[in-house]
């Protein structure tokens, strides 16, 4: 099937695929059994799609690493470090972390104004009618069916050019398992496992790039690696720059601008992100994405320059897997430099341990798109237009048979793409083209009053269609000999026009209709919320979680300023200025440059790992020496709600205090009321 001999078994691949998958299904099986024994935290429709609404900041930050680790992250990443040198990693990064962190003021906003929505769609129902809320719902559909199966083609091709196993049982295999715990335990499973994926792939990570450069003896030092690499320069020079040394590579700055331009889309209007922002307490928000952002930067970074160009550096080397040879385009196409980079260092083991980081980014990016389909098609579809005065059971069981569906949805979605020979890559820069339009159509929605129902519906696939007409139409001029077909498509200049107008032209289509055709008068923002209502299921714990103190909004504004400075400063003078002098410069990095460079990755990815390994188990740690205590023991509380009640007693003596109990004294019987139910 691949023209090349695969390096590990087609065991491998199924035993990771199959057992693994088992492995985590039944582990958040027994996570979901002992949250609700133990903290009375049942699973019921609130909690399945918001996690109550009360997620601390370093559980949303570790998610957001892992639902922003795609297998595309983790190859893609290698492969363009392979293919540019020094640049690929830390621009790959740097693209990623930007989409987050511009995310930032939508979070805060939907946190402000809509604190009980369970997706952004539902406010485009309350503020444009049906119409406008299709509008927006196929956008988003859209977007989460082509990232869902563009994360299993990503798995699956990996997996395929690794192991040698059939790429069809890849792409139905691999989401089995995700499916069993994303149905059993909703979103807080997946907040869960996320964490435990990120652990896992932030483990193997330090032990390749510590390995690579301080023990390795193939490389084993950062001023190693860079006389490596100018010795490849002379055999294999750089394609398309200077060198594999220098920032010098305008391919890469077309490239990079696409894929980043086009990923704003991914996240703007995926409502896994937006999911997250709502499922977490109000202010946790802005600390969970930055750091969430900041975190997850030095993956690719720091992957792409230890295994990426280590793939690059031992091309010379009698032992490599393709010497003589460079590799061909279609191993670099499969993101084979991280695994071929691994395997050289560490062996067999290391092109394993590189497929277990590929399974877990595929896994738990995928538990994120499932979750966040589910709550699509329960609470924008089924809820408002099926059966508005669903109970919270039906939504449950609604939520589970979506996550069904979309799961084989997305495997044979990917089998077809498979087929037609289409590559991550090109779905990457195809996925912005196409839906671009939603991330102004989004921010406008929450952010100007002034527009108008007519101006969402014409605007939008306007711009959709205009980023198409482009594409297509600068192919012709800069791709091979006029030709239009699915290869020139590819053509870095020509994906970075179609994306670029897709996205700004949608915003000037938008103000213009708006302009043109007022409403009579403005919309009222803070109406966006009014009308969301929770299902009849609610319990105390998600009915505290959705009010919004006045404390609340002043830190909720004061953050929206704090990230208007953070973009400033990353996208403004990292990304463009930095990017663009080290650009202008075209020398090749100097040594000690090089070695300062690794440096910085080496301390800046343990930070990382810390931050996000640590600081959840010490948020969690009152939950967790609840549960270990009564484990220990092997007896279950008396009843569950003993240790939220606690709390909240505490913190209600606390509000006497402060002359602001929100919520008056009935509050105890309806916790009376509600363990009775429980018991029951």
């Amino acid at each position: 099937m691949t023209d090349f001999e695969p390096i590990l078994g087609q065991g491998y691949g199924y035993g990771f695929a199959v057992g693994l998958g088992a492995a985590f299904a039944l582990l958040m099986a027994f996570i979901t059994k002992i949250l609700s024994r133990f903290m009375g935290q049942v699973q019921n429709s609130e909690r399945f799609s918001t996690a109550s609404r009360n997620v601390s900041s370093g559980l949303i930050a570790s998610s957001t690493v892992s639902a922003w680790t795609w297998p595309a992250t983790l190859l893609s990443s290698g492969g363009w470090s392979y293919s540019h040198g020094i640049s690929g990693g830390f621009l790959y990064g740097v693209g990623g972390t930007i989409q987050v962190t511009l995310f930032l003021f939508l979070a805060l906003q939907i946190k402000q104004k809509a604190p009980t929505a369970h997706t952004v769609s539902e406010c485009f129902s309350i503020r444009f009618g049906t119409a406008g809320h299709w509008v927006y719902l196929s956008y988003c559909i859209c977007t989460n069916v082509l990232i869902s199966s563009l994360l299993l083609l990503g798995g699956s091709q990996g997996f395929s050019a690794a192991t040698g196993m059939h790429v069809v049982a890849a792409s139905f295999l691999l989401p089995l398992g995700v499916m069993a715990y994303t149905a059993l335990g909703g979103l807080k499973a997946t907040f869960i496992s996320d964490w435990i994926h990120t652990v896992i792939i932030y483990i193997i990570l330090i032990v390749t790039s510590y390995t690579v450069y301080c023990s390795s003896s193939l490389i084993g030092s950062p001023s190693k690696m860079y006389d490596l690499l100018q010795q490849v320069q002379k055999v294999f020079p750089s394609e398309s720059g200077q060198s594999y040394l220098s920032f010098h590579d305008s391919e890469m700055f077309f490239l990079t601008w696409s894929v980043m331009l086009g990923g704003l889309s991914s996240v703007f209007g995926d409502p896994g992100y937006s999911q997250r922002a709502i499922a977490s307490d109000a202010k946790s928000v802005f600390q969970g994405y930055l750091m969430g952002g900041l975190c997850w930067w030095v993956i690719p970074m720091c992957l792409g320059s230890s295994a990426g160009l280590a793939c690059r550096a031992l091309l010379l080397n009698p032992s490599f897997v393709t010497y003589p040879n460079p590799l061909s385009a279609s191993e670099v196409d499969s993101g084979m430099p991280v695994i071929y980079g691994m395997y050289m260092i560490f062996g067999k083991s290391g092109a394993a341990a590189g497929l277990l980081m590929l399974f877990m980014s595929v896994t738990s990016a995928s538990s994120a798109e499932l979750i966040a389909f589910s709550s699509v098609a329960t609470y924008d579809i089924y809820r408002i237009y099926v059966k508005p005065n669903a109970s919270g059971k039906e939504l449950v069981r609604i939520s589970h048979l979506s996550v069904f569906c979309f799961s084989m949805l997305m495997a044979i979605l990917s089998v077809v793409f498979n087929y037609i020979g289409v590559t991550v890559g090109w779905l990457l820069s195809f996925i912005g083209i196409i839906l671009s339009p939603e991330v102004f159509s989004v921010t406008m929605m929450l952010f100007w009053p002034k527009m108008t129902k007519l101006s969402l519906l014409i605007g939008a696939p306007l711009g959709t269609l205009t980023g198409i007409a482009c594409w297509v139409g600068s192919t012709y001029v800069y791709g091979t000999d006029h030709l239009v077909n699915k290869n020139t498509l590819m053509t870095s200049k020509a994906t970075f026009i179609g994306n670029i107008t897709a996205l700004f032209s949608a915003p000037i289509y938008i103000f213009i209709i708006s302009m043109i055709k007022p409403d009579p008068k403005p919309f009222d923002l803070s109406l966006l919320g009014a009308d969301i209502k929770m299902a009849d299921d609610y319990d105390v714990e998600e009915e505290k979680a959705i009010i919004v103190t006045d404390k609340d909004e002043k830190v909720l504004k004061r953050q929206t300023f704090y990230s208007l400075i953070i973009n400033f400063f990353i996208l403004l003078l990292v990304y463009v200025m930095v990017a663009c002098i080290l650009f202008g410069i075209k020398k090749d990095f100097s040594k000690s440059s090089f070695v300062a460079f690794i440096i910085v990755c080496l301390i800046w990815v343990v930070v990382a790992a810390l931050y996000i390994i640590l600081l959840p188990l010490y948020q969690g740690r009152h939950s967790l020496l609840f549960v270990i205590k009564h484990l220990i023991k092997f007896k279950l509380p008396e009843h569950p709600l003993n240790y939220v009640e606690e709390e909240q007693q505490q913190q209600q003596h606390h509000h006497h205090h402060h002359h602001h109990n929100i919520r008056g004294s009935d509050s105890s019987v309806e916790e009376v009321e509600y363990v009775h139910e429980e018991k029951s």
